[in-house]
């Protein structure tokens, strides 16, 4: 008998390794192939514009972007943590300092997978910029990537698991940790790479990419598609997501859950006096159906 129990129980443990190790979301009301809002109450405030979101590998800190109307007079950083159960909103420490008297355009934080370094954006024409995590678990202050920064607008930094940093100018570049540190970059070679695009958001194997561009063929003003990457290195032609994602509005920035069970992706009306700006999320299922062979 306590033989054949042996099976039963490698599997229930294995079952709640599994579990223990989910991210907590802050929303329990999972999403199926319909796009819903994140965490109302909490990320997305009526009347507040928020964007961009990233999250820790365990679930236990989120970050986002939040504008007003008029995108680009102002943005800053928020955070919500974990405290025991409860979910708390504040501002990180190095945003009140590095935006004293709202001088510095802050947004766009991305956390690394290593869970130690937080990379974002700031000043005007943006950079890009990285702090690392203290002792205490906060973050420490930031400094500026000169060895990445190019003449014009840096944005939108995203990481494969092996901490590959992507970011890009309208152009994607790629560039690989060295002993630590980012020293150079190199452009994606690719298709899509080809016009104006923006918020590319890597897959942690680095087998696909979902980013944002306009085109006349799509469903709004800016829309969300996705490229893959075959066993040679080459990028297929992107696909739009389709009006299961993209709607008449502005659909951008996405990100990919830690778990890949999710994306995110924020919508807004227009770039300028919007109406709203939210963060939504969708099974990443969806994306499943564009995947090369699929059809």
């Amino acid at each position: 008998m306590k033989y054949e129990l042996r099976p039963l129980l490698l599997i229930l443990l294995v079952f709640a390794a599994s579990c223990s190790d989910r991210i907590k979301y802050l929303d329990n009301d999972y999403p199926g192939l319909t796009p819903k809002k994140y965490s109302e109450g909490i990320i997305n405030i009526e009347g507040r514009f928020q964007q961009n979101l990233t999250m820790s590998p365990d679930g236990k800190e989120y970050l986002f972007t939040t504008t007003d109307s008029e995108l680009w007079r102002y943005e800053s950083i928020l955070r919500v943590r974990y405290q025991g159960n409860e979910a708390v909103i504040d501002t990180p420490q190095f945003v009140t300092d590095f935006n004293y008297e709202n001088q510095w355009f802050i947004g766009e934080p991305m956390i690394a997978p290593d869970n130690q370094h937080l990379f974002f954006i700031a000043d005007y024409p943006p950079d890009l910029w990285t702090s690392k995590r203290a002792d205490d678990g906060d973050w420490s202050n930031p400094v500026k990537l000169d060895s990445l920064s190019t003449e014009i607008e840096d944005w939108y930094p995203t990481f494969s698991k092996n901490n590959t940093l992507y970011f890009t100018t309208g152009t994607v570049y790629r560039s690989e940790q060295e002993n630590g540190a980012y020293l150079s970059k190199t452009k994606v070679e690719s298709s899509f790479n080809q016009k104006d695009t923006r918020d590319a958001c890597i897959s942690p194997n680095e087998d696909y990419m979902i980013f944002t561009a306009e085109d006349s063929s799509g469903f709004g003003k800016s829309d969300l598609y996705i490229s893959f990457k075959d066993s040679y290195g080459n990028w297929s032609e992107p696909k739009n997501l389709g009006n299961e994602i993209n709607t008449e509005y502005r659909e951008f920035a996405p990100y990919i859950s830690p778990d890949e069970r999710f994306l995110f992706f924020s919508r807004r009306d227009r770039w300028q006096n919007a109406e709203f700006s939210d963060i939504y999320w969708v099974s990443l299922e969806v994306i499943e159906k564009f995947r090369p062979g699929s059809e």
